[in-house]
């Protein structure tokens, strides 16, 4: 059975699982994220049960995934407005919307007991074998198995001298061929970045080794505070291509670009 994670905002994760029922359109505007824990409102429940189904593609693939889909809650306890915030494989995508579309749910209610309409966001697991560690590790056991979309690629100097430093290092300037990602190492950031709206997008200077290892990280940027630690642990240890000048490995400085998801703006290379 499909395991579902209802994320009321502030309030604390339930488990849940999937199931069906009409929809109404919300009467009032919903009440948004940071507004729960201060006014002590009660989130969402779900009363009925419905399974999420693999769709064929992703069963060909033999994958599991996640999808995050948004959704209103209205105040007679129907789902309005779904939407995909990030599915780990789009193979997941349309039937999760199926399935969210379905749900039922005992409305949000105030102090008073008074029902309104409530933003949700609901994970749903899509896992095609048995944990064999039991229910209690069952989603770290799925988090281990996912393949997160994430991309990672270095971005050269627009301007500068390609000259090596005192050390040796190399800057990363279009007049020379600069590092390559060969394999990312994933160590937390695509299950932080997951929940957020956006690609996370995190930029981390890193010296490169003629061995291909990574060093010196400097984080220049990244949307999210939470996701900086993550970005580095994952970037040193992955594996790169060292960079080259005039046909020589050379250690080399330069910025890579990680986002998960999509990429758009600049364009990066593709982890392969």
């Amino acid at each position: 059975m499909l395991r579902i994670w209802l994320i009321a905002f502030l309030l604390p994760l339930a488990a849940i699982d999937v199931s069906a029922q009409s929809s109404a359109p919300p009467s009032v505007a919903p009440i948004s994220s940071d507004q729960w824990a201060a006014k002590h409102f009660s989130p969402p429940v779900p009363i009925n049960e419905v399974e999420a189904e693999y769709s064929d593609e992703a069963r060909l693939k033999h994958i599991n995934g996640l999808c995050l889909v948004s959704m209103i809650v209205d105040a007679q306890g129907n789902p309005q407005n779904a939407r995909i915030i990030h599915c780990t494989d789009s193979s997941f995508e349309e039937n999760s919307l199926v399935a969210v579309k379905k749900y039922q749910f005992k409305p949000a209610t105030t102090q008073e007991g008074k029902p309104f309409p409530a933003l949700i966001s609901v994970e749903i697991n899509y896992h095609l074998t048995k944990s064999p560690f039991g229910n209690n590790s069952n989603k770290k056991h799925i988090d281990r198995e996912l393949s997160m979309p994430i991309r990672a690629g270095f971005i050269s100097q627009r301007d500068g001298d390609s000259l090596p430093d005192s050390q040796g290092v190399y800057p990363f300037t279009r007049s020379v061929t600069g590092p390559r990602v060969l394999k990312l190492s994933d160590k937390g950031y695509g299950r932080l970045a997951f929940p957020h709206e956006g690609n996370s997008v995190c930029d981390v200077v890193l010296t490169i080794s003629v061995k291909g290892k990574a060093s010196d990280p400097q984080v220049t940027h990244c949307e999210r505070p939470e996701l900086e630690g993550p970005a580095v642990e994952s970037l040193l240890k992955s594996e790169y291509k060292p960079g080259w000048v005039l046909g020589k490995e050379v250690p080399m400085r330069a910025s890579v670009h990680l986002e998960y998801g999509e990429a758009q703006g600049t364009p990066i290379t593709p982890v392969k």
